[in-house]
């Protein structure tokens, strides 16, 4: 029997989507599950986004350019001004989302063996990413207990060799919500000068920064602007998660010409998901804004809300909407699972992330699970006290 690829092998599963069949197992039992375990936004997509897809008046669904229609690319340049970052049309790349961003970022600008620092816990799919590409990622610990700040410029430099490529964040950061300082961001910079680097910056989430300090992209910091692979999806900020729409943005000319070899490999990005990202920029402020003040009012209840359950402690995210906490549980993907097959409170439970899938060190977040604030208020309070019921029954709790 033929054997599949070491890069089969080494794919990692997803720690987002791997407790799924769990999950449907419960479901068919009757057990409702409320899931606290993946990004996927509950609020409405923008009107004029589904309009535009009802009134599609074409004959034929062709193809698209394989950098995507210029018309949703000279719209985005005024979407990005609005955020201090000037582009050019051309310095945008429509992609399948923001994955096929990440992945054609690496293909194009990473060779087998080359090394890339990720600050983690991490997303876990740019590992599978990476490993596509054939590159290989090196972490820089961030702790729970200093908040998930970055560590000292020596941790990076102590990874850095004649194989380190680049670095790469996500700024507001998926999973720990994360938001980077200007004095992080300068750190970040001045290594990617003076060892000559790319810097890819996932922004995905920068709608949903909720302090008063200025949001810091990739895009603006001086002296780097050859160096910065910008990633970008419609996905969260406009509930559109399944239109498989996202961008990839340099300055880099031989970066683009790279990126639009595989663009035009896959021949083109989504035709009507376009259609609907081109028309979700018309949407009215007040959508960005409702959407904004929602997602402050839940995360002040997940957050308020875990650190009231004995033994939880979760630090406020100022970005993104995500947390990770710390569980009092031997085993957090023991826990997780338990809590699929073996519980619930009134015939409900609680589905979580287990935060070690988003770590490569060994043994790292053991006791954490990542918890995405993307319920209404009222099913998180239930959320949160079903966990608080869990964590009461749990045979492997710790405290």
């Amino acid at each position: 029997m033929p054997q599949i690829s070491n890069r089969g092998q080494e794919m990692p599963q997803s720690p987002i989507r791997k407790l799924a069949p769990l999950a449907e197992d419960a479901k068919a039992r009757g057990v409702k599950v409320y899931h606290l375990n993946i990004g996927q936004p509950d609020l409405p997509t923008p009107k004029a986004a589904l309009e535009a897809i009802r009134h599609i008046d074409r004959t034929v669904l062709e193809y698209s350019p394989s950098q995507g229609y210029r018309s949703y690319r000279e719209k985005l340049v005024g979407y990005y001004k609005k955020y201090h970052i000037n582009l050019d049309a051309d310095d945008i790349i429509i992609t399948t989302g923001g994955s096929e961003a990440v992945l054609f970022a690496f293909m194009s600008c990473l060779n087998p063996g080359d090394e890339i620092i990720v600050p983690e816990p991490a997303y876990a799919n740019y590992m599978a990413f990476a490993i596509s590409a054939g590159a290989v990622i090196r972490t820089v610990t961030t702790t729970i207990e200093e908040g998930f700040s970055l560590p000292k410029v020596e941790k990076f430099e102590e990874l850095i060799n004649e194989r380190t490529k680049g670095i790469l964040i996500c700024n507001p950061n998926n999973p720990t919500g994360y938001l980077y300082t200007r004095r992080e961001m300068n750190q970040i910079r001045d290594l990617v000068k003076k060892y000559d680097l790319f810097l890819f910056s996932d922004e995905v989430y920068r709608e949903f920064i909720y302090t008063g300090s200025p949001y810091i992209s990739a895009c603006h910091l001086e002296g780097i602007e050859q160096n910065v692979v910008l990633i970008d999806s419609v996905s969260k900020r406009y509930s559109e998660c399944g239109i498989r729409i996202g961008a990839l943005i340099t300055k880099n000319e031989e970066v683009k010409s790279a990126v639009m070899k595989f663009c035009q490999a896959r021949l083109s990005p989504p035709l009507i998901g376009q259609i609907a990202a081109e028309a979700s920029l018309d949407e009215p402020e007040e959508y960005s804004r409702e959407t904004y003040d929602e997602y402050v009012e839940r995360r002040k209840c997940l957050i308020d809300g875990l650190n009231r359950i004995p033994g939880v402690y979760s630090p406020i995210p100022m970005g993104a909407f995500y947390t990770v906490a710390r569980l009092p549980v031997d085993d957090c993907e023991k826990f997780c699972a338990w809590c699929l097959t073996d519980f619930n409170y009134e015939g409900e439970t609680v589905m979580m992330a287990p935060a070690s899938g988003f770590y490569t060190t060994p043994g790292a977040g053991k006791d954490e699970a990542r918890l995405a604030y993307v319920l209404k208020k009222e099913d998180l309070v239930r959320a949160l006290f079903i966990l608080r019921k869990a964590l009461e029954a749990y045979p492997g709790r710790t405290e």
